[in-house]
This record gives structure tokens, C-alpha cells and sequence, in this order.
């Protein structure tokens, strides 16, 4: 429900959203997951974008955030042992599976795994990546090696873990174009207001 859920009205498609029961729901950066709360939203919220300026908001609201690197990673747990020792975060971990913009890279993992089994009280919610190319036919070989690089990476992380996360790869065109990588979850965005955009 990113950006007033693509201009159709945030806390409309929310409440909708949360009647018929959906797991859960995504928003760009935290103020706008903040008016979701004030508005009666109860559901899990994923926020893609947030910084240190804005971490305070994401336990003020129980805002889940997307974490893609080490320096946000360090960034974050920082912030959380220092001011909210006690609390119960989540995080969600993004992926570089060939996009190269955003997203730990394999090289990551050990020293992820490491800080984030020594900081009391984090979750990992979920683990995904984005398929780049999801909605061109062009691009079915790249997103099938994304889809593997996922897989490799996102059990070496559940390996180590004592839980399950849960994993998601596919978005509108992937949900249509790669069933067999709908995981536990899909992200469910622009397909959601009618447009189908794989073709």
C-alpha cells in the first residue's frame, strides 16, 4: 500500500485489506505506515525505506523495516540496544540476488548471521529479494538464476537460525510468470489495482 497504495487511498485498501484477512502489508517509509496505525491498522508492516532519523518511529509503531546492508544493519541494531534494549523488533532482510543496488551479497552473510544471533531480542521476520526483470519475457533466464541465487542464500541464513523466517521473491509479475517461487509469501503491489504487467 506504498505511496497512498498507488493513489487508490491508503487507509482505504487497508482497512479492506485487514478485513479480508492478509498477512501482511508494505509501505515505503515509516510515516506512512505511521497514519496506518493512528487509523485503526493492526496488521505486521513492512517499511522499505527508513533511516537513523526515523528509527525511533519504528518502535513508536511497531514498523517492521527492510534491512539491506551491513552499514544499515549496524545502523539499526545500534540504535535499537541503545535506546530499546528491552523491545521485540523485526527486520526483514533484502537480497542482492543481480539487481547490484540494494541488498547483502553473499560475502555478507556469516558476519550478518553473527551480529544478528548476538543481539537479544531481533527477529527476522522475513528474508527476499526483487526479481528485476520479472515482467519481461526477455528476462526469464536472469530471474531463474535470481530465484536459485535466492534459494542458496536465504538457507544458508535459516541454517543458522533456531526459526523460520519467511521468504518472498515474487512480485505482481512474478506471482504470474514463477508459481513455483511464491515461497511462503508474494508481494502483491501494482497487481493488486488491476494491472497485470507481464503481459
Amino acid at each position: 500500500v506504498k505511496a497512498f497504495a498507488y493513489g487508490s487511498g491508503s487507509m482505504e485498501v487497508a482497512s479492506w485489506l485487514q478485513y479480508h484477512r492478509v498477512d501482511y502489508l508494505s509501505v515505503a517509509y515509516p510515516d506512512e505506515g505511521v497514519v496506518l496505525r493512528q487509523n485503526g491498522i493492526k496488521l505486521p508492516i513492512m517499511v522499505l525505506n527508513s533511516d537513523p532519523e526515523t528509527y525511533h518511529k519504528l518502535f513508536e509503531y511497531d514498523l517492521e523495516p527492510e534491512i539491506y546492508s551491513l552499514r544499515t544493519l549496524k545502523a539499526y541494531l545500534h540504535f535499537k540496544t541503545n535506546l530499546y534494549p528491552d523491545s521485540t523488533s523485526k527486520i526483514h532482510l533484502k537480497l542482492d540476488t543481480g539487481m547490484h543496488r540494494l541488498g547483502f551479497i553473499e560475502e555478507d552473510l556469516e558476519t550478518l548471521i553473527e551480529q544478528i544471533n548476538e543481539t537479544p531480542n531481533v527477529e527476522i521476520a522475513s528474508i527476499f529479494s526483487h526479481l528485476v526483470g520479472a515482467d519481461d519475457v526477455e528476462h526469464i533466464d536472469f530471474s531463474k538464476r535470481q530465484i536459485a541465487q535466492f534459494e542458496s542464500m536465504s538457507s544458508k541464513i535459516i541454517e543458522k537460525l533456531s526459526y523460520k523466517p519467511i521468504r518472498h521473491i515474487c512480485n505482481s509479475a512474478g506471482i504470474i510468470r514463477f508459481p513455483e517461487a511464491k515461497y511462503e509469501m508474494v508481494r502483491l503491489g501494482i497487481g493488486l489495482y488491476g494491472i497485470e504487467s507481464s503481459g
